[in-house]
């Protein structure tokens, strides 16, 4: 039997949280996952708000195979339109000044 060390990122309440699960070979993300909730009850809430989970900064299906050393990540929702948020943030670095205007 092969054991595993995978890594688990979530944020709560607006803290990080990391933690290292130990887990039997062949195992994928959604058996970390399942794992996580066990053994962190509080973590459970962030798996069920997640917009996505991945694998080391790229985005995993459930399904997807896990390697020792790995890194799951549990991705949360954007709160706002990054697009937005810029174009709110450069108003206010010119101190709520409209856009010059365009030439055409």
């Amino acid at each position: 039997m092969t054991t595993l060390s995978i890594g688990i990122a979530w944020q709560q309440a607006g803290v990080a949280r990391e933690l290292v699960l130990r887990m039997t070979a062949p195992a994928t993300l959604g058996n970390a996952l399942d794992q996580l909730r066990r053994q962190e009850p509080a973590a459970a809430e962030a798996v069920a708000a997640a917009a996505a989970f991945g694998v080391w900064g790229k985005v995993r299906h459930a399904d997807h195979p896990l390697r020792d050393g790995d890194r799951v990540e549990i991705y949360q929702p954007l709160r706002a339109d990054p697009k937005q948020a810029r174009r709110e943030n450069a108003g206010r670095a010119r101190g709520g000044k409209s856009k010059p205007p365009q030439r055409p």
